[in-house]
């Protein structure tokens, strides 16, 4: 009873904040649909990433694909994680592009303990194609998000439920940004762990972004995000 109570508090909280004015106010309201596979190749190497589907709910003007594989390389306390995500925006109004999106990081977890503060830094290479000429704009940013994880409903190592909040900022460092220009955000999501195999995951997100079509003018963006993990 103590766990449905705490899962009922903890989604309650998740749908009130998505649903504040704050989040009333955002330019675009967006759906996000990801799998993310995992294949552990030894205790030194995972191979996985994710692929997506995403979507405005309050404009029907195209959607996005999104393929990003990468692998993770652990290393006493810190996990290298390197690989390439493509990004496919299928538009009413623009062009339609491609974005391919290279990218090298670094995460770590401090401190430990029931609450985990994770870190994770990473380098991104931004080529973003105009699908008709293949004129492209290219960039380099750098990203930090500050994320809180908070394990609770722990009937085994591997069934649990999660609750989490994140910060994420970013910063161009060279170049000319594309369609995608991210400022920062912050997350609050629920997950829930049904074995060693399957995780499944709910976020809402409020994005602050410039926005493209008018430089130097920003828009606030809201997505709601599902995730289904799964190892092998």
């Amino acid at each position: 009873m103590r766990i449905f109570k705490t899962v009922l508090v903890g989604t309650a909280l998740v749908l009130s904040l998505a649903t504040s004015p704050v989040f009333a106010v955002a330019t675009s309201q967006q759906l996000w649909l990801d799998y993310n596979p995992s294949w552990f190749i030894s205790p030194k190497v995972t191979f996985g990433g994710d692929a997506g589907y995403r979507t405005k709910l309050n404009k029907d003007d195209g959607f996005r694909l999104v393929l990003r594989p990468g692998v993770d390389l652990p290393y006493r306390f810190v996990i290298f994680k390197a690989g390439i995500g493509n990004f496919w925006t299928i538009s009413d109004i623009i062009t339609n592009r491609w974005e391919i999106r290279p990218y090298q990081g670094v995460g770590w977890v401090w401190p430990r303990g029931r609450t985990n503060v994770d870190h994770l830094v990473r380098l991104e290479e931004r080529f973003d194609f105009n699908t008709v000429t293949w004129n492209s704009v290219n960039s380099l940013r750098a990203r930090y998000r500050l994320r809180l994880r908070y394990l609770f409903g722990v009937a085994r190592p591997d069934r649990f439920w999660r609750v989490f909040g994140s910060g994420e900022f970013f910063l161009k460092l060279a170049g000319e940004e594309g369609l995608q220009r991210e400022q920062f955000r912050l997350t609050l999501g629920l997950e829930r762990s049904f074995s060693r195999l399957w995780r499944f995951r709910f976020e809402a997100t409020w994005q602050k972004e410039e926005f493209f079509l008018v430089p130097d003018n920003s828009a606030d963006d809201l997505f709601f995000r599902f995730r289904v993990y799964q190892n092998f």
